[in-house]
């Protein structure tokens, strides 16, 4: 028994117009702009980050300029020193002048006699460390640099997306990564209050 090809379907406005090339060319963009929905995202490069806790701020330290971490222990005061410089400590036979993180930053000052951690930094010259509530974690995150605002700061870092694996560390909202040479500036050339 022949068989008959089946009647085509009622007829679409427009489709009479319609050449083999202009529907391949249809189709062919269609398959594109599907394929690019699923397309992996351009790689940006990553920084690994020290993230802290400075105050109220959740912040990130480059994490190739960190040397050590070692809870805060109590210093010896210097008389006339910037407010941010708690004071001096020893560590492995050197002294570490100990800033507040948080002080420098321009906000309240953390709790010194709660403890904390002090981050030694990897820097030629007097050896500084930074004392910070408490260190969160070491990540990988992508650091924004722009709209930045304040001098200190070399990028922000954007929250973690909802039920990333990083999102406890990130937490709700992104946060500030540290521009430690701008940070430590001011400060070091500050030097001693002079006597009036």
């Amino acid at each position: 028994m022949p068989q008959t090809a089946a009647a085509p379907g009622p007829a679409l406005p427009g489709e009479a117009d319609l050449s083999a090339a202009r529907i391949d060319e249809i189709l062919d963009a269609r398959t594109r702009t599907l394929a690019a929905r699923y397309a992996a995202p351009a790689a940006r490069p990553t920084r690994a980050l020290l993230l802290c806790r400075a105050g109220t701020e959740r912040v990130g330290l480059p994490l190739e300029g960190v040397a050590e971490v070692f809870p805060f222990r109590p210093c010896t005061p210097v008389p006339g020193a910037p407010a941010a410089l708690i004071g001096l400590t020893g560590r492995g036979g050197l002294l570490v002048s100990v800033l507040d993180l948080a002080t420098a930053l321009g906000q309240p000052a953390g709790g010194t006699a709660a403890g904390g951690h002090v981050v030694v930094l990897r820097r030629d010259g007097p050896r500084i460390g930074l004392r910070v509530e408490r260190v969160l974690a070491v990540t990988e995150a992508v650091v924004e640099a722009e709209g930045l605002g304040r001098r200190a700061v070399a990028g922000y870092v954007d929250p973690a997306p909802t039920g990333s694996r990083q999102e406890s560390d990130y937490g709700e909202a992104g946060f500030a990564v540290i521009d430690v040479p701008a940070l430590l500036a001011p400060l070091l050339a500050a030097g001693p209050a002079r006597p009036a």
